[in-house]
C-alpha cells in the first residue's frame, strides 16, 4: 500500500485585474452616467421643484409622442424624501422603449439636465433613467404588470402632464386629419346676393 501523500499545495495567489478587465468595468459605469459633478440641492427650493415638474411633464409628452401607453406622472414629494416625481410609461416593444429612452435622454441633455444613471436598455423590459429629482420608468406591458409601481406608490397623487391648452381629443388626433370644420364639401358655395 502506498503511503498517504500529505504534501500541501499552496493556495493560488489572488490575481490582479488586467488592464482590459479594468477598462471593461470602467466603461460600463461611465456609459450609464453623464459626466457631471454630483451636488446635493435644496429640495425646498421652489425653482428647483418647478424645474423638476416641468421636465417630468416634458418627459411624459416625449413618451406620448413616441406612442407610449398608460403614461402616469406621480408626485412623490409627500411619500418619500428620495425624489419628487416618477414618470411611468408602457412601450409596445423593446425598440419603442429604447426610442423613448433615447429621446428623453437627448432632450434632457439639451436642457442641461444630466442623468445620474440609466439601466435596462439591453433588456427593454424596464428602462429606468434617474435624474435625481425625477425618475423615468419605461416598461414593457408584462414588466409594468409585474412590477406594478403605481400600486406600490399608490399613495402618490397623479399629476396631469398634458398641456392644459391642448384638449385631449386634439392631442390624440392624427396630424394628417383635417378638423371637421375645414373638411371640403361636395356642395357648391352659396352665391352672394347682388346689390
Amino acid at each position: 500500500m502506498p503511503d498517504n501523500d500529505t504534501t500541501t499545495v499552496p493556495p493560488p495567489e489572488p490575481s490582479t485585474p488586467t488592464a482590459r478587465t479594468r477598462a471593461i468595468k470602467a466603461r460600463s459605469i461611465r456609459e450609464a452616467q453623464d459626466e457631471v459633478v454630483s451636488e446635493a440641492g435644496e429640495r425646498r427650493n421652489p425653482e428647483r421643484l418647478g424645474k423638476a415638474l416641468e421636465h417630468a411633464r416634458l418627459v411624459a409628452r416625449i413618451a406620448d409622442e413616441n406612442r407610449a401607453k398608460d403614461i402616469l406622472l406621480l408626485d412623490l414629494r409627500k411619500v418619500t424624501p428620495l425624489l419628487d416625481y416618477f414618470v411611468i410609461a408602457t412601450a409596445g416593444s423593446r425598440r419603442q422603449a429604447n426610442a423613448i429612452a433615447s429621446d428623453v435622454d437627448a432632450e434632457m441633455k439639451k436642457r442641461g439636465e444630466h442623468k445620474l444613471g440609466m439601466e435596462g436598455v439591453e433588456e427593454g423590459r424596464w428602462i429606468l433613467i434617474d435624474y435625481g429629482d425625477f425618475v423615468v420608468h419605461v416598461f414593457s406591458g408584462e414588466g409594468r404588470s409585474y412590477y406594478a409601481l403605481e400600486e406600490i406608490w399608490g399613495d402618490a397623487p397623479q399629476i396631469p402632464w398634458r398641456d392644459e391648452s391642448t384638449p385631449v381629443a386634439a392631442a390624440e388626433a392624427p396630424a394628417d386629419e383635417a378638423p371637421a370644420d375645414d373638411a371640403p364639401s361636395d356642395e357648391a358655395p352659396a352665391a352672394e346676393p347682388s346689390a
